[in-house]
């Protein structure tokens, strides 16, 4: 990520003891190595949330961790993800959160800076977007929202 990620972060309400306490030692210790890895991709802060890409051993999975006050909603799309308790790639998120957060992009920070780009040089970012995220292509197409 390096020069393109913001150079500062706002704090979340998020610390490594809470963490601990919503899984086992096994997932906590799991989750250590892999916050450290280089498994971890696109990190990305939204808001109060966080997002990254997992490489694993049977694919690439989603994370996302979500935090309001003390409370914590999370999912990922993991072979081993439970509903209750979060597997080691949701912990990894929070864990490099709290030791890494100039290795995410943040979202808001991002729009913020987009906001006083000229109409020209969007166009050209999202025709550069659509060719490497054909994804977004119809979210492009949908009618605009007042």
């Amino acid at each position: 990520m390096g020069a393109e990620t913001a150079s500062y972060h706002r704090a979340l309400p998020l610390t490594s003891e809470q963490l601990e306490r919503l899984c086992s030692e096994r997932v906590y210790r799991f989750a250590w190595r892999y916050a450290k890895s280089a498994h971890m991709t696109n990190r990305m802060r939204v808001g109060s949330g966080l997002t990254a890409k997992f490489h694993g051993t049977r694919g690439i999975y989603t994370t996302r961790l979500e935090m309001s006050g003390r409370q914590f909603t999370f999912e990922c799309d993991c072979p081993l993800a439970g509903s209750r308790d979060p597997c080691k790639h949701v912990v990894a998120l929070g864990l490099a959160w709290i030791h890494e957060p100039e290795t995410f992009h943040d979202l808001d920070i991002t729009l913020a800076r987009l906001s006083n780009s000229s109409k020209s040089d969007l166009i050209t970012l999202m025709r550069q977007v659509a060719n490497r995220v054909p994804d977004v292509i119809p979210l492009l197409d949908r009618p605009h929202l007042s």
